[in-house]
């Protein structure tokens, strides 16, 4: 680490003029590609979701499985007497439009564009001709193979104009999911940047400490985004990628090199020459950075564990984009810092700086005090803060896995209006999709089928007069219906699970077919329940990869044990807010995110992966500052208070920062974005405000010695690296005079080594 710090100080321009070049060079490649291009990929191995994927796909049938949304059309002015004039035009314009629908459906006709926009009988379910309804509904699937927003959005277009003062459009299904609702990443990274803009400058009081952690933040990111546009050509790469990057940058940028500047800046006023103070910066905590970036990346590389395609792409380039900004705080930010000589501190400091005015050792001020209170009463506050925490956590036991439907969209949304028109019209179970697929002999069969039919009808939960048949191939029908619930209600996914353990089976055991239960709500069942299944597995090959890189970096077996039970605890606790505000629904309909419902399943699994990443720069932080201290007196209680005390400050500004961006998103409309960012705040004010401020100097008080016990087998075969290099002393004033600190140009400076 040295070397490389005193490379970036000695060649400062060529490396600024290294990162810019790199910048301009990466986002010229990805633009001479074309920009992005993102693919999102869905599968989840031995489920019935693949099985019925595979068997459409080897039947032909591949476009019954696309992407589905519909149109929910409804007549201001009366019943519907025949289709609108100007809708089937518009719709066998869809199939020329490029974006790829396969089938259209409608109570008139049926459009199937792979024939050449050939024209079909209508589906009178779509219309509910017993009441003279004035609402009618269009099905619109996509080709299979192409899931991608764009192409959602350019059917919205076009039928949208539909729209007039006796015709209301609407759009929903998932394929319509979000259309028309801001993503909100925009707002929420500006409101980050703000937000880091105030605080920075709160805590540092000088333009250049302030604006160095932003520029090695943004420098980070553009090259980062970069390098995932060209990735995306390369791999599968989801299309929210670029918004968990901005997050996982921002928040990990800034904070990495808040930590590098915060220790260069009490550096200098210990008397310490500039360039000596970088080096010696990024030797220590540039060494902790590192570390803590490592275990980012190993959290959020873990969610290739779930085996969940999805997840592959994202997992990679964020953790690219992750180890881009690792190699900005680390290269670019001492380069930047040496720039600015003792500009990084206020001018009453820098004065005393040049004036030979240092300040010893012993950390002062509110912290420090801070830090004496916990360790005098380590037992109280270990209890009192483990209770906090226990407590917040308790709902989480009580999580309910699934997918939130467009019942709880923004009121006035688009899907929102048209969920609600179609639960008013044919009731609210009407936006569940499932259907029974029949595969084998028994799908040519009339009577097989309607006794599949008979069956059906007599569950309780089962909408009877949904019911229809409709057989594809000699060997695959579909017997679809509808629910009396929500498809979000937990009710309707326990009506899946009882269809496919009790119902179906005896329909099909000891015949040479096989019923599979098929659908929105099926597919999400499905999905909690992979994720569910390799929960576990994720969990501890994170939580053991990053316990192993503790043990390695503090030669101890208690402090990455602790920093694993404190990360997990953080995480428990988010997951009980979450639980408590989105499922028992205590604050959700205030925060417009509509009634409590399900927790999607894909967020704890998100939530974790960042959550582990964001705990463990903490604790890293926090540890190192700890573990350097140990490695010079042998004293844990001074350890322990002089690293609280010299880095409180720094974790809670950071963790502010973070908050705020977060917050950020509870600015956008949908429900799931909200929860998200509910999840993150609360987690990094948890861990922040709680565990690293209270619980953990706590424990590690009470533990004593015991924190930095590592067997001397184990010490003997394990590599030895080092957060803090033991070497890492203050230097002293005398070592160089005012002029000299002054001058960070001069070269000659590199030549004196911390000690």
């Amino acid at each position: 680490m040295r070397g490389i710090a005193e490379f970036a100080v000695r060649r400062r321009w060529f490396v600024v003029a290294g990162w810019v070049l790199f910048v301009i060079a990466v986002q010229g490649i990805a633009g001479a590609m074309g920009g992005a291009s993102y693919k999102d990929t869905f599968s989840l191995p031995h489920t019935e979701t693949a099985a019925v994927a595979n068997l459409l796909k080897d039947a032909g049938l591949n476009n019954q499985n696309g992407a589905a949304g519909t149109v929910v059309l409804k007549d201001r002015a009366g019943a519907f007497n025949a289709a609108p004039a100007q809708l089937q035009p518009a719709l066998i314009k869809l199939c020329g439009s490029g974006n790829h629908v396969a089938l259209i459906a409608t109570p008139w006709q049926s459009i199937d564009c792979s024939k050449g926009a050939a024209v079909g009988p209508g589906s009178p379910t779509l219309l509910n001709h017993s009441r003279g309804s004035n609402t009618a509904l269009v099905s619109i699937t996509w080709e299979n193979d192409h899931y991608d927003a764009a192409l959602f959005k350019g059917v919205y277009d076009e039928l949208k104009t539909l729209g007039s003062d006796q015709l209301q459009v609407e759009f929903t299904g998932d394929a319509f999911s979000g259309i028309g609702q801001s993503a909100g990443s925009g707002s929420s990274i500006l409101i980050g940047f703000l937000a880091a803009l105030i605080i920075l400058a709160i805590v540092f009081r000088t333009v250049a400490a302030t604006v160095l952690p932003l520029a090695s933040a943004v420098v980070a990111l553009v090259s980062g985004l970069g390098a995932i546009y060209i990735l995306s050509h390369a791999i599968n790469v989801s299309n929210i990628t670029p918004f968990l990057a901005e997050l996982m940058v921002i928040g990990v940028g800034v904070d990495y090199a808040l930590f590098i500047v915060t220790r260069h800046r009490r550096n200098l006023r210990r008397g310490m020459p500039v360039s000596e103070s970088i080096v010696n910066a990024i030797n220590t905590s540039g060494r902790a950075v590192l570390f803590a970036g490592s275990t980012v990346c190993i959290a959020i590389l873990g969610l290739i564990a779930l085996g969940v395609s999805f997840f592959n792409g994202m997992a990679v380039a964020t953790a690219l984009a992750v180890g881009f900004t690792m190699i900005a705080s680390l290269t670019l930010l001492p380069a930047l810092l040496s720039l600015f000589g003792l500009k990084v501190l206020p001018r009453k400091h820098r004065a005393a700086a040049r004036a030979g005015e240092f300040l010893d050792g012993k950390p002062v001020g509110k912290w420090a005090r801070w830090s004496q209170f916990v360790a005098r009463n380590r037992i109280a506050v270990a209890v009192v803060a483990g209770a906090v925490m226990v407590l917040i956590a308790l709902p989480f036991f009580s999580i309910n896995l699934g997918a939130s439907d467009q019942g709880s969209d923004p009121k006035g949304s688009t899907t929102r209006s048209g969920y609600d028109l179609i639960a008013g019209e044919f009731g609210v179970g009407y936006n569940s999709t499932l259907e029974a697929v029949v595969s084998g002999p028994g799908a040519a069969d009339k009577a097989y089928l309607e006794r599949v039919s008979t069956t059906l009808a007599a569950v309780p939960g089962v909408d009877r007069g949904s019911l229809g048949t409709s057989q594809l191939t000699s060997d695959v029908a579909f017997v679809t219906f509808k629910t009396t619930t929500s498809p979000q209600s937990e009710k309707t996914y326990t009506l899946v699970r009882h269809l496919r353990s009790s119902v179906l089976p005896p329909l099909y055991d000891g015949t040479g077919n096989r019923i599979y239960a098929y659908g929105g709500t099926a597919v999400n069942v499905d999905f909690a329940t992979v994720l569910g299944r390799k929960m576990p597995l994720f969990i501890t090959v994170v939580v053991g990869l990053s316990f192993i890189l503790l043990l390695l970096a503090f030669r101890s077996l208690v402090i990455p044990a602790t920093a694993a039970v404190m990360n997990l605890l953080a995480a428990a606790g988010s997951f009980g807010v979450v639980v408590a505000i989105f499922q028992f629904g205590w604050l959700s309909d205030s925060m417009g995110a509509g009634p409590g419902g399900p927790i999607d399943a894909w967020m704890p699994v998100m939530l974790f992966a960042i959550l582990f990443g964001l705990s463990m720069d903490y604790q890293v932080f926090l540890v190192s500052r700890m573990h350097e201290e140990w490695v010079h007196t042998r004293d844990n209680r001074r350890s322990v208070t002089i690293g609280q005390a010299e880095t409180g400050g720094i974790i809670t500004a950071a963790a502010l920062i973070m908050i705020a961006v977060f917050l950020g998103f509870l600015l956008s409309p949908g429900r799931p974005i909200k929860m998200f960012g509910t999840g993150l705040a609360s987690a990094v004010f948890l861990d922040a405000f709680i565990l690293r401020t209270a619980l953990v100097p706590a424990l590690m008080n009470i533990f004593g010695r015991s924190n930095w016990y590592l067997p001397r087998w184990l010490d003997r075969i394990t590599p030895h690296f080092s957060v803090e290099p033991a070497d890492a002393a203050v230097a002293l004033p005398s070592q160089a005079g005012p002029a000299d600190r002054d001058r960070p140009e001069d070269e000659r400076e590199l030549t004196r080594t911390a000690r």
